[in-house]
């Protein structure tokens, strides 16, 4: 029988200084590895990652969203959280919010971890707005992408439909 060891692959890796690079070839393989599925399957993988993101940025930015109901949010959305020149618009149970970054928000992206790709605002953002969304009415809420940099637009744009 073969004794236990101490010494591991995880050990190897930060001695070698490459747990960066460790890291972002696992993230890189797993966004990957969500081309290979259903968007729905991708996007339930993806769950927690776009809430936790969401609570992230709240944290950053002292938002509270106990202090918002739904048409609150919608206000504070269009005037901007962080920058202006956004539009969130609310039409009954369907709200619309568009941002225009000149380049991608996502971490990331920015950190060239993953390419931006459509699957990535399709799966992750999405996410990110049904929490918030969600969160604030206390409804079901699908969100869907329209179009965003990821598509070629110049923006990004979401449909929110509560039910």
């Amino acid at each position: 029988m073969a004794e236990g060891y101490t010494r591991t692959y995880a050990h190897d890796v930060k001695k070698a200084g490459r747990v960066g690079e460790f890291l972002r070839i696992w993230i890189r393989g797993v966004v990957e590895g969500l081309n290979e599925v259903e968007e729905e399957t991708a996007k339930k993988i993806l769950r927690r990652c776009g809430e936790n993101c969401l609570k992230l940025f709240l944290e950053i930015h002292g938002l509270d969203l106990a202090s918002y109901d739904l048409d609150s949010l919608v206000a504070k959305l269009d005037e901007g959280i962080v920058t202006t020149g956004n539009r969130c618009e609310r039409r009954g149970d369907t709200i619309i919010y568009e941002f225009k970054p000149k380049r991608c928000e996502c971490p990331l992206v920015s950190e060239n971890i993953v390419k931006l790709t459509p699957r990535l605002c399709s799966t992750c953002f999405t996410n990110w707005l049904e929490y918030l969304f969600g969160a604030v009415s206390k409804r079901d809420v699908k969100a869907e992408l329209i179009e965003s940099l990821a598509t070629g637009a110049d923006k990004c744009a979401f449909r929110i439909q509560l039910s």
